[in-house]
């Protein structure tokens, strides 16, 4: 077999794998960070909405025990995955305040849109973890993440930038 066959082989393989469906999700899921950003961000809208970010824990949570998953795992993953999501937002807002051209189209709409899009990811997540898929970090989280960052990242800004507090879930 040819080289590149058995790389592509392997490359698919291993994206067939829990571990690999969850990245390739995380993935997608961070691609829309960007979008997300240029909506909040045209309507004024906040990055960090902590009612927000717990309902859709709460929301996953749910998802998840009755996938069979323990709560703590499900809270943390999502967590990391909102925290590196805001990560990239507050970059983008960060750029577009500092001069960088915004998108030359309107934004799409993040109820009707975006978001829906962004729940089907959250399923199929659940379905990787309850598949076997061992969670992510939060760094791992963030370097997947650092592709959709601006051309002109302000990275060491946002590094530095104080983190929101991880959300909790009221019971």
């Amino acid at each position: 077999m040819h080289r590149a066959a058995i790389a592509a082989a392997l490359v698919l393989a291993g994206c067939a794998s829990p571990s690999g469906e969850l990245e390739s999700l995380a993935r997608q899921r961070l691609a829309l960070a960007p979008e997300v950003a240029w909506f909040k961000h045209s309507r004024g809208l906040p990055i960090y909405d902590p009612v927000r970010e717990n309902t859709l824990l709460e929301t996953v949570i749910a998802e998840g025990r009755a996938a069979g998953l323990d709560r703590e795992t499900v809270r943390r993953f999502f967590s990391y995955e909102m925290e590196a999501s805001r990560r990239i937002q507050w970059e983008w807002v960060h750029a577009w305040e500092k001069g960088l051209a915004p998108p030359g189209k309107p934004p799409r709409d993040l109820p009707a849109d975006l978001r829906p899009r962004i729940d089907a990811i959250n399923s199929a997540q659940i379905r990787a973890l309850a598949d076997g898929a061992p969670p992510m970090s939060l760094g791992q989280l963030s370097a997947l993440g650092a592709r959709f960052l601006p051309k002109k990242s302000l990275s060491s800004a946002a590094a530095s930038a104080p983190s929101t507090p991880p959300v909790t879930v009221q019971r």
